[in-house]
């Protein structure tokens, strides 16, 4: 029998009594595409158990529940809001910061604040959480914490920070270009590149400089090629071609950074 004419019992019955990992997300997968109200409450009544294995388990179902519809998404981060100041195990913690982000569409300067509390964290575990927590939420609050993990001494942290700084939210102003000027010479690539990106779309008149450095190196990546189309000038247009041309016959290159380079190349020759 297929998993997917399993019942919500069994299902829910291998997620808690099987203590392998193989299947795990295969069996919240499935019931993820069951938005039926008897998962839901199913879930929440999980997310109240003493048991470490159960919480998580209804953290991960409601994280996704429903697909994109997400029709439970303001009561799941209610309940995750509340459970959030109480939770001491870190793998659960994890679950739940990562969940947040599924659903942090609405998040009010309460639940900011309870996320904020956590930019410190002992476990970098836990501060990457937070910063996926954050994304994409447009909040003076929210910008100050990942501002501050923008910072942060872990590589996933500033790169994952300054990315939802630089490209997922549109505010602009002097705090978030300094932060994201701050990580232009990041020792880690994508950090440093996606603080380029994040300036390029801003229009900051120290990007050109910035690109002329980095196609100095000679290792030109996607990130890139998408600075130079978000600032949308044409004076990068001979480097770009000149990358083309001699990347031509060269069977290494993966085909997706071709592809961006030629995209790249089509834009700003449109442009004006």
């Amino acid at each position: 029998m297929s998993r997917n004419d399993w019942t919500n019992d069994k299902l829910f019955e291998r997620l808690i009594n099987n203590q392998s990992t193989r299947t795990y997300w295969d069996n919240i997968k499935t019931l993820c595409s069951r938005p039926e109200k008897t998962v839901f409450k199913r879930c929440a009544t999980l997310t109240r158990s003493q048991v470490q294995r159960e919480r998580r388990i209804g953290i991960d179902v409601l994280s996704q529940l429903g697909g994109a519809a997400r029709p439970y998404q303001a009561e799941t981060l209610a309940l995750y809001l509340r459970i959030l100041p109480k939770e001491t195990d870190q793998k659960v913690l994890e679950s739940l910061l990562h969940a947040i982000g599924h659903n942090n569409t609405g998040i009010d300067n309460k639940g900011i604040e309870k996320l904020a509390a956590l930019k410190t964290h002992r476990s970098s575990v836990i501060r990457f959480g937070v910063a996926c927590a954050l994304k994409g939420v447009d909040k003076p609050a929210a910008i100050d914490t990942l501002i501050t993990l923008s910072a942060d001494k872990d590589n996933d942290i500033r790169g994952w920070a300054t990315f939802a700084l630089g490209s997922q939210i549109n505010r602009n102003n002097k705090a978030i270009r300094e932060a994201l000027w701050a990580r232009t010479n990041d020792a880690n690539e994508d950090t440093r590149m996606e603080a380029i990106v994040g300036l390029a779309t801003r229009k900051d008149l120290r990007v050109p400089d910035l690109i002329r450095r980095e196609l100095q190196r000679g290792d030109a990546g996607t990130l890139l090629f998408e600075a130079i189309t978000e600032l949308g000038t044409r004076e990068f247009l001979p480097d770009l071609k000149k990358l083309h041309k001699q990347s031509a016959n060269d069977i290494t290159i993966h085909p997706t950074w071709r592809m961006k380079l030629e995209e790249a190349i089509a834009t700003l020759q449109l442009s004006a």
